[in-house]
């Protein structure tokens, strides 16, 4: 299907450090209409480490999104020092948990929200890690490392105590690869 929509400019009109808003103007079947608001941010990573027992290790970590305590995977954003989104996953892997020794599978490139974020959300599983160090978290990151069983993953979903979207996302295309 073609597209109806012709992109005439933008320009960011806020931007906040992590993230940029960029107002821009459309052409709709050949008639202007009204501005769309775009958030310009990164790319983005989730990782599902899973332990040669057959164990998820997960984070607890305050949102602020929320104002909540949320059960996630190991996460973040692809730095500018990243060699590429793989890079960065074991890195945050190793940053958040702890936890290395596993070749990283690219499970998907998802878009988050692709009505008003540009970027993309590299989810790669990592089998049969291990812990090789201490967390070494960021100054402002407080979180706790939990080990889950794998087969307690698909019933924490669906009570809602998994519930950051991105890992939802990361853990189902996981247990699809897993064959759980």
């Amino acid at each position: 299907m073609a597209t109806v929509w012709r992109r005439l400019g933008g320009k960011t009109v806020y931007d906040a450090g992590i993230f940029r808003v960029r107002k821009d103007r459309y052409e709709f079947r050949g008639a202007p209409v009204h501005p769309f608001h775009v958030i310009e941010c990164a790319p983005w990573i989730n990782v599902v480490p899973v332990t040669e027992g057959g164990e998820v290790v997960l984070v607890r970590q305050y949102r602020h999104g929320i104002q909540a305590m949320s059960l996630e995977v190991p996460g973040g954003v692809v730095d500018a020092s990243d060699a590429d989104p793989a890079a960065a996953a074991a890195r945050e892997l190793l940053e958040e948990t702890g936890h290395a020794g596993a070749e990283l599978e690219l499970l998907a490139a998802v878009t988050s929200n692709p009505a008003i974020l540009e970027n993309r959300t590299y989810c790669y599983l990592a089998r049969n890690v291990r812990r090789v160090a201490a967390p070494d978290l960021d100054e402002d990151e407080a979180l706790t490392v939990e080990r889950v069983a794998l087969d307690r993953i698909a019933p924490l979903i669906a009570s809602g105590e998994i519930h950051h979207s991105l890992s939802v996302c990361a853990l189902t295309l996981s247990l699809v690869r897993l064959d759980t």
